[in-house]
């Protein structure tokens, strides 16, 4: 035979006290904007994708645009968030991607513009997978 208490025991009092007390919120999910320390090479990212994102607004408008847009600094000489970002492949294409905001530099168009926007995704499927689905935003897809 199981006894049951007609008096309430502490974590009965403190239970109903939490689940009832209007001063107890739920909670809102929190949105990670920028879930690392700014590096160098981070805030350089966040620069690009800014900028990447104002031209990709212009070529869709159709605008023309003059050349020498972009002056990127090579993202292998930023120093990086961590040293798990110090990888093998960081630096050939950072020069990969270099060249290709060069040719954008040269000739401002679609597809140039995505050719940098691919070695960006190409770079980031490697490492760094989070900025990913932005990046993915930035395509222009003609």
């Amino acid at each position: 035979m199981v006894l049951v208490s007609a008096v309430p025991t502490f974590i009965d009092i403190i239970g109903i006290k939490y689940v009832f007390s209007p001063s107890v919120k739920n909670p809102k999910p929190k949105v990670i904007i920028d879930p690392n320390p700014t590096s160098e090479m981070a805030q350089l990212m966040r620069d690009k994708t800014v900028e990447l994102d104002k031209i990709k607004l212009r070529i869709e408008k159709n605008e023309i645009l003059e050349n020498n847009l972009l002056d990127f600094a090579l993202i292998h000489k930023t120093n990086v968030t961590d040293k798990s970002f110090n990888k093998p492949h960081i630096m050939p294409m950072s020069k990969v991607f270099h060249y290709a905001v060069d040719e954008f530099n040269k000739e401002p168009n679609t597809i140039n513009y995505n050719n940098i926007i691919n070695n960006c995704i190409s770079c980031h499927q490697l490492s760094c997978q989070g900025p990913l689905m932005k990046i993915n935003t930035l395509s222009i897809n003609r």
